[in-house]
């Protein structure tokens, strides 16, 4: 038996605390770094020595891994709830802007103007004939137009930048893609002896949590080879990576005819992705969204209300107007058209009806030109009769105004319920937004307490190593002074 197996069983404690001591600097350095999770040595006593008629004796310690601390049910509970909190942070900022978009209530809203509209007709009602009176309808019919046109122009900008969103996720998601893959190829290499690429691996963990917010994945690890999929679609297949469309396909937008909308597909094939949650589907929701069956209530959804408001404002005051007489007996006159265009324009009102939209609802060119051509009579030569005036604000009160949309009733009746539409929506998307992130903090805490670097331990372990590399240190020592008696001193008696 070698005597310097003592000596050497003291060495392996002396490198095995220096290593420690390694990590715990490592795991202190990158306390702060986004991602990282705690590594830890993992050690176990070495192969011990058979001692013919005594035993098994120790030979010391090794260290057989450095693994870093992760607990896989945590990240799939990570990534499976981060696509759905995506989507309803997306959900709830937007609709707060369509609700800004409304400005309900305010001195700037639908009611206070279509309020000033037909208390202008009540006072045009009292004096037909004042040209005063003539005047601040038209003046009062171009402003409720003109909020009617920059409330659509404002929902075809919001939803251009909805678009121009699911462009920018589409660049993010292959631009992740692109980043796994090259970290699957180093991360396999590096693997190949059946070592652990931590830091690596950390790295390629902190891009799938950015990706699990953009759409839902799914993950998978089986035998070194890591996978990322879509809607059961391989996005990353270990250093294959299968990208989605871009520049993508687009197809034309029937609201908004100058804004084509981006598709989200897959490279190879154009087939649509499957997406089920994410930014993406929150985008998406609402970019199209027109609230038919089970479609979310989306920008659509709102520009088609906005249109069948201009549409129904159009026809039923344009019926009633067009059948009374104005102060130069004409009659037959639309008060509101499309792009400030006269009444002889069109054949017939359905021509009109066809043409008309929120966002090109005017006053007709006739009023615009000619304050006479107001119809505030029902018949010729009336001067001073208000006849016709008083059936355009009797329309206001008309619960069958909106006799053909959903939803119906009076003009107030009709935005009363799109408000409510808007409101009930947004205040769904807060409170899931809401319910998301506590489900997500939740996640988060127990991911930081399971992998996250506590400088109170870490600071522990220095401690602890230290003492133990002092104690191996000293064990050389006296193995050290063991030899010095026993070589230099032995046999020395009697010289």
């Amino acid at each position: 038996m070698s005597g310097w197996i003592g000596f050497n069983t003291a060495v392996s404690g002396l490198l095995a605390s220096q290593k420690s001591l390694y990590t715990t600097s490592h795991n202190i350095s990158n306390a702060n770094t986004e991602g990282y999770s705690r590594q830890k040595v993992l050690q176990k006593a070495a192969s011990p020595l058979p001692l013919p008629g005594i035993g098994m004796l120790g030979t010391g310690t090794e260290i057989y891994d450095i693994v870093r601390v992760r607990n896989g049910y945590v990240d799939f509970k990570y990534w499976q709830e981060n696509a759905p909190t995506g989507e309803w942070e997306i959900k709830r900022d937007t609709l707060v802007e369509i609700e800004n978009v409304f400005n309900e209530p305010s001195d700037s809203s639908f009611r206070q103007f279509l309020d000033e509209f037909f208390d202008a007709l009540e006072t045009l009602s009292t004096d037909p004939s004042s040209y005063a009176h003539r005047s601040l309808v038209r003046e009062k019919a171009v402003a409720l137009t003109r909020h009617i046109n920059e409330t659509a122009q404002r929902l075809y900008a919001l939803q251009k930048e909805l678009n121009f969103a699911v462009s920018t996720k589409i660049k993010q998601v292959n631009d992740l893609a692109g980043q796994i893959r090259n970290l699957n190829e180093q991360i396999y290499g590096l693997e190949l002896d059946g070592t652990k690429a931590n830091d690596l691996r950390d790295r390629r963990a902190l891009l799938v949590d950015e990706l699990s917010k953009i759409v839902n994945i799914k993950v998978s690890e089986n035998n070194g080879k890591f996978t990322v999929s879509i809607g059961g679609m391989s996005l990353v297949d270990h250093t294959q990576v299968n990208l989605l469309k871009d520049p993508p396909n687009v197809i034309d937008n029937v609201n908004n005819p100058k804004e084509k909308l981006v598709q989200v597909q897959w490279e190879l094939g154009n087939q649509d992705v499957v997406i089920e949650s994410g930014e993406l589907k929150g985008l998406l929701d609402l970019r199209d969204g027109d609230g038919v069956g089970n479609n979310y209530r989306g920008v659509v959804f709102y520009i088609k209300r906005l249109d069948e408001f201009a549409n129904k404002i159009v026809e039923k005051i344009n019926e009633m107007h067009s059948s009374g007489y104005g102060l130069n007996d004409t009659t037959g006159m639309f008060l509101f058209t499309a792009d400030g265009k006269k009444t002889s324009d069109y054949t017939n009102l359905n021509e009109l009806l066809n043409e008309v939209k929120a966002v090109n609802i005017s006053l007709s060119g006739d009023i615009v030109s000619n304050l006479d051509n107001i119809a505030a009579a029902m018949q010729p030569n009336g001067v001073n009769a208000n006849g016709n005036v008083l059936n355009l604000i009797a329309l206001r009160e008309d619960k069958t105004f909106f006799d053909n949309t959903t939803p119906q009733g009076t003009p107030d009746d009709f935005i009363k319920a799109v408000l409510s539409n808007l409101a009930v929506d947004s205040q769904q998307a807060g409170r899931m937004s809401e319910n998301q992130s506590a489900i997500m903090d939740n996640i988060k805490q127990k991911r930081e307490s399971e992998s996250g670097v506590s400088i109170d331990e870490e600071m522990s372990n220095m401690v602890k190593f230290q003492h133990s590399y002092n104690a191996a240190a000293r064990m050389i020592t006296t193995i050290d002074a063991i030899y010095e008696v026993t070589i230099n001193r032995l046999g020395l008696v009697g010289r």
